[in-house]
């Protein structure tokens, strides 16, 4: 036997027919409410000004409720920031002490990670001849 779940509108308490829940939040609080559709339809005019201004937010969705997760990711974010930051100064790029990182910043950072750095020698040139710092132990296998 299979369950039926009855919504009943929630301002009238009588209401069966056409009833939909509508979530909503408020000030940060997660709401529900089952309206039929004469109360619906009032909502929506209550909302029209409202929503023809308004912006739909990025990244809706629910929220993670493994608040170690949420804050790890932050953390790793604040820690890769501040690399590409660092790098970017020591390679003569103006970069913002705060705030989003241009992305030219963060493709030469990017580049730069997949590309080796080239040797230098004493003199301040490069040495096309020299040997990598570490050795490739699989190299000519």
């Amino acid at each position: 036997m299979a369950d039926r779940l009855i919504l009943v509108d929630d301002l009238d308490e009588e209401s069966i027919k056409g009833v939909e829940r509508i979530d909503f939040t408020w000030r940060g609080t997660e709401y529900e409410v089952d309206l039929n559709p004469e109360h619906l339809a009032e909502y929506d005019e209550v909302l029209a000004p409202l929503l023809k201004v308004a912006r739909v937010k990025q990244g809706t969705g629910r929220k993670r409720r493994n608040t170690d997760k949420a804050d790890k990711s932050k953390s790793e974010a604040a820690a890769e920031a501040k690399k590409v930051r660092d790098w970017a100064k020591a390679h003569g790029h103006e970069v913002p002490g705060r705030g989003p990182i241009p992305a030219p910043v963060r493709e030469a950072y990017a580049r730069a990670q997949t590309e080796p750095e080239p040797s230098v020698s004493s003199q301040g040139t490069q040495d096309a001849a020299a040997e990598p710092a570490t050795q490739n132990p699989y190299a000519g296998r």
